[in-house]
């Protein structure tokens, strides 16, 4: 295919004059041979185009035709002629291997031929999301803790409660050191994701073995989510460089912790960035007070817990961990300390942003629609005017679900099937998605909690098998 035959009827709408230069800049200069074209599919999946580097120029300025039944989360029907579309601002240089070409990548969004947005494009609706947002006068940006478990082998997984995977020799506990080959991974991951530019803070060991937690600095949504793809696989490729497998399964052990993906929500006022999450007051004081706003979009998230469930906690197995407790929410609530909420509220330093931290997500969902539907969901609250009911502060566990229920803290969705049922139902979390990738997405996980209802596992042949 040509670069001539590529080019749709309308200019890149992401095209940055000055972003584009340094790209192509940098591109020469490295002496970059291939260039990835990164998008997204509904469920979350990383897909890629390669192009050679001399097509860049044409790609930037116009996109590149691909057939988007790619973005279907593997339910292809039909071809659909669609064009990606390279954020220049996106670039990002893999290292230097001896004997192959320099390789590049770059975030794309998909567009129709006329240059419109494509209704099933995951990072499209991200972005109409944060210009909605933006038009009434909110800049929403977030932080993130992201779990992961690394083990030793390159099985399909682990077998029972003990596994040849596992990393034997580290009882490494919460923030401790951990045996050397898992701090070294750990090591390797935070530096070649700063050297890619992603804003990384802190990584520790978790409390599981094996677990790991690397934060994420706030920045706006498009771009944490591109970065949240970038992060996952980067793990994997240091993980497999060390001899080692790393997991995103929110709960790969029965035995162990789960792992979650923690959002740090911010709002402030757009443009003048106003923090409006914090009180009115004295910005330099150890105010713990939140805004009128928070308070909605605390109610807001809580409303829509349920459907929210179904793109923040996406496949059968994030059920489990929120079924697990140690830290997951299992109940719509809010608090300032308790770790089993489902919303809670950091504390924060004088001059520091106020945060929101949702904390059922996990790594397994699309990045682009989490935030999205999080973002949407919030901003309902707000605009309804709702406000949630009284914080818990507490350990829930003691608590009955009816009296929970009765204290307006709903017990959140126990399967894929109920969050499901859930988000059917949510017209919010519909007009946020759009109908393409909202019917989409029902259909594909749908399929998916069928094939599970029907799979015969070891647990009950372990079980039953004798009986």
């Amino acid at each position: 295919m040509t670069a001539e035959a590529t080019r749709p009827r309308t200019a890149n709408p992401l095209l940055d004059a000055a972003a584009t230069a340094a790209a192509l800049e940098t591109v020469t200069r490295e002496r970059v041979g291939v260039v990835d074209l990164q998008f997204s599919d509904i469920g979350g999946g990383a897909k890629a185009l390669t192009i050679p580097a001399d097509l860049l120029p044409a790609t930037l300025a116009h996109g590149y035709r691909f057939d988007g039944a790619a973005l279907t989360g593997g339910m292809r029907q039909v071809e659909l002629d669609l064009y990606l579309v390279p954020d220049p601002q996106t670039l990002l240089l893999f290292p230097a291997i001896t004997g192959e070409a320099r390789r590049a990548r770059l975030y794309c969004s998909v567009r129709r031929r006329d240059g419109q947005p494509f209704a099933g494009d995951p990072r499209s609706v991200l972005e109409r999301t944060l210009l909605a947002a933006a038009a009434e006068g909110y800049d929403y940006r977030v932080g993130l803790e992201i779990e992961f478990y690394l083990w030793r082998g390159s099985g399909a997984g682990p077998i029972g409660e003990t596994t040849p995977d596992l990393p034997l020799g580290d009882p490494a506990g919460y923030f401790d050191a951990g045996e050397e080959l898992i701090a070294g991974t750990r090591d390797e991951i935070l530096t070649t994701l700063h050297g890619a530019g992603v804003g990384v803070g802190g990584a520790h060991h978790e409390t599981g073995p094996g677990q790991e937690e690397l934060d994420l600095l706030a920045t706006g949504g498009v771009r944490m989510a591109d970065q949240i793809m970038t992060v996952r696989q980067v793990i994997r490729s240091v993980a497999q460089r060390r001899g080692l497998r790393a997991t995103f399964m929110p709960k790969p052990l029965t035995a162990a912790p789960g792992s979650g993906m923690h959002l740090f929500q911010r709002l402030a006022r757009y443009p003048e960035g106003d923090d409006l999450l914090r009180a009115p007051g004295d910005a330099t004081a150890f105010d713990e007070d939140l805004s009128p706003i928070a308070r909605r979009m605390i109610a807001g998230q809580l409303a829509h817990a349920g459907g929210m469930c179904a793109v923040v906690c996406p496949t059968v197995n994030s059920y489990k961990r929120l079924a697990a407790g140690h830290r997951a929410p299992r109940h719509a609530t809010w608090a300032r300390v308790g770790q089993s909420s489902l919303i809670r509220v950091p504390a924060w330093m004088p001059g520091e942003a106020a945060e929101l931290e949702l904390r059922s997500p996990d790594a397994m969902a699309n990045p682009y629609l989490a935030l999205a539907v999080a973002l949407a969901c919030a901003l309902d609250g707000v605009r309804r005017g709702d406000e949630p009911p009284d914080p818990l502060d507490e350990i829930l566990a003691p608590f009955e679900d009816a009296e929970l229920q009765r204290l307006g803290a709903p017990r959140l969705p126990a399967t894929l099937g109920d969050a499901l049922t859930a988000l059917a139902a949510d017209e919010t979390i519909r007009a946020t998605l759009g109908d393409a990738i909202f019917d989409q997405l029902l259909a594909v996980k749908r399929a998916e909690w069928d094939d599970y209802r029907r799979h015969v596992g070891p647990w009950e042949h372990a079980r039953y098998g004798d009986a």
